[in-house]
């Protein structure tokens, strides 16, 4: 729903989507009618068919149980890369990197990347490269062997692509520069 939408625009409907449907199952048992109200006023209603697919999915192949790797969840409709990053990461603490613009936006501030964030040599390539250096080099999820230093108060892999999305989407100006004190 948060996709290229506002959070304030997106309340009221998650409060009445989460009333609805606030398992799997609902969501997976509900007609097309059913979901489709719900989503009605959001646009992109592809989004909405596609997690209906998603939930029947998971239903059905993996007993109401959402998938913990990006691999699994890469199946699931509607799901490419970066969800299946976050959700994996966030969701269930697995080490693996994540990248939207936000994250592009830091990437390229922290390394000196002049390209546009939108570039496929940034968003595609190279910025999963880098972060996940991050994550393998900051992240300390549950039973992750210390690398050379103790990063327990970083954070886990989860938490450190939440701080880098939020960074890039509160801080880092999209038409900023990186040079500007302002927009570091």
């Amino acid at each position: 729903m948060l996709q290229q939408t506002r959070v304030e625009a997106v309340i009221p409907y998650w409060i009445k989507w989460m009333h609805s449907f606030p398992t799997v199952h609902c969501l997976a048992n509900a007609t097309d009618e059913e979901v489709n109200s719900h989503w009605a006023g959001l646009g992109f209603y592809r989004r909405a068919r596609l997690l209906h697919a998603g939930a029947k999915r998971v239903v059905n192949d993996y007993n109401g149980t959402v998938p913990n790797t990006v691999e699994e969840l890469l199946k699931l409709e509607g799901i490419g890369r970066y969800t299946a990053s976050a959700v994996a990461s966030i969701a269930y603490d697995v080490e693996v990197p994540v990248v939207d613009g936000n994250v592009c936006r830091v990437l390229s501030r922290l390394t000196g990347i002049a390209n546009h964030i939108k570039a496929g040599v940034l968003k595609d390539d190279l910025g999963w490269i880098l972060a996940e250096r991050i994550i393998d080099a900051k992240s300390c999820s549950p039973g992750h062997e210390a690398k050379k230093h103790d990063y327990r108060s970083v954070g886990s892999p989860g938490e450190v692509n939440q701080a880098l999305m939020e960074l890039g989407a509160t801080f880092c100006s999209p038409a900023g520069s990186g040079i500007d004190d302002r927009d570091p």
